[in-house]
């Protein structure tokens, strides 16, 4: 009975700690100049676009403190202390990969604008780098040994691996996603969506675990990396020959009629590929 009350302690320090964090990761975005004046608008009649946004924001947060969580001391106030200062620290670092994302390979798509616009395709795109980012920095604080300066080295290994599988993936299928979100195409930015949370669920998977060194750790990061990416495009592809042999996600997608119910089938197929994987090769 004792063990249980620990454990309900612990969890429920947690959560009071988590909700603390996003009420700081609020208060942050709302001091960037993208983000400067907007609010999610619950009470006020925001838009589906802004509360998409926002909730994504929020859960990436809640995400990234998964990893302090993972080696906090077992003692109940010097973990709370380590989980609040890693997590703020893991907060911003999230708004910092926000800022970098939007200032180099998002520049073009002006998600931020669109979304203040009411575009819920681009609040489905910005939303999905939140979670991405989110479980990235949850990887690069996952693990038995380490420290702040650690966790800085992979959470930049994790952004560059995210850039790279998603210009590889744009690449390799020909996808011109800014057009695809001016154009309102919605089951686009589903399917991408998808997309880009499995690759940033095996970044996750890549940089997380124990600190081995700064080589032995990156050549496992990027060999685990470089799979995961090719298995995931492997599993899209049989997804394609096996259960849909009468057509393409692509051309369902992203042809003259876009189709939604394939593009919501894209995304789930990509994501419980990638926890396949991640549970796979962990």
């Amino acid at each position: 009975m004792s063990e249980f009350l620990f454990s309900a302690l612990r969890s429920a320090g947690y959560i009071v700690i988590g909700v603390a964090l996003c009420y700081a990761a609020k208060r942050i975005r709302g001091l960037l100049p993208l983000w400067r004046g907007a609010d999610a608008g619950i009470v006020s009649g925001g838009s589906d676009a802004m509360a998409l946004s926002y909730g994504a924001y929020y859960l990436a947060v809640l995400l990234s403190l998964g990893g302090p969580i993972s080696w906090a001391s077992d003692s109940l106030l010097l973990g709370f202390l380590e989980a609040a200062l890693f997590g703020l620290l893991a907060v911003l670092l999230l708004n910092a990969s926000v800022l970098i994302a939007e200032g180099t390979y998002l520049k073009g798509w002006k998600l931020a604008e669109g979304v203040k616009a009411g575009n819920v395709g681009a609040a489905l795109a910005e939303g999905a780098h939140y979670l991405a980012l989110g479980l990235v920095i949850m990887g690069a604080s996952w693990g038995d040994s380490g420290g702040p300066g650690v966790m800085l080295y992979f959470w930049v290994l994790g952004q560059l691996l995210l850039w790279a599988a998603l210009a590889a993936y744009l690449k390799i299928f020909r996808i011109d996603l800014k057009a695809q979100l001016e154009k309102k195409n919605l089951p686009a930015a589903l399917s991408m969506a998808g997309g880009v949370i499995a690759f940033g669920n095996i970044v996750r998977a890549s940089i997380s675990g124990p600190f081995l060194g700064v080589a032995r750790s990156t050549l496992d990061a990027l060999a685990f990396f470089v799979f995961g990416f090719a298995a995931l495009l492997g599993a899209r592809w049989l997804a394609d020959l096996w259960l849909f042999p009468k057509a393409t996600f692509n051309a369902e997608i992203f042809g003259a009629r876009p189709n939604r119910p394939a593009a919501t089938l894209d995304a789930l197929i990509f994501i419980g590929a990638s926890a396949l994987l991640a549970w796979a090769l962990g």
